[in-house]
């Protein structure tokens, strides 16, 4: 069963708020990248700081370009008629979790499924490895 329009209608303007939230963060990140790109900052210690506070304000970018993505999918989804709806198993994904979780696309055992798999596959560091 699909949801209502009301609640489609409800879930896109929860998916395009986050989603202006996330354009704007991106933006200020990046801005804030370029100012800490000056060359000859201070001594070592604070240059040091300062290229780890870039770093950081860069993978807080690129998690929330991941981000935008899902949530530009999920409002593909609103207007193709198959939100709400999981792409593995299809069946309806619960309200309770598209409130929680508004780019769902995996009812929750089939995230669930897929989360083990992602940890499955990770080095035994944890961390996904960063060489392709």
């Amino acid at each position: 069963m699909a949801l209502i329009p009301e609640l489609l209608e409800h879930y896109r303007r929860i998916l395009t708020a986050r989603r202006d939230e996330l354009a704007i963060g991106s933006l200020r990140a990046e801005s804030e990248s370029l100012e800490q790109s000056d060359p000859e900052p201070f001594d070592p210690a604070d240059r040091a700081t300062a290229g780890s506070a870039k770093d950081e304000l860069l993978e807080d970018a690129e998690r929330g370009t991941g981000q935008l993505a899902r949530i530009d999918d999920a409002l593909r989804r609103i207007e193709a008629g198959t939100y709400g709806i999981c792409e593995v198993c299809g069946r309806v994904i619960p309200v309770s979790r598209l409130d929680a979780v508004p780019w769902a696309s995996l009812c929750l055992e089939d995230q669930e499924t897929a989360d083990r798999r992602h940890r499955a596959a990770m080095p035994l560091g944890g961390e996904p490895s960063r060489v392709a």
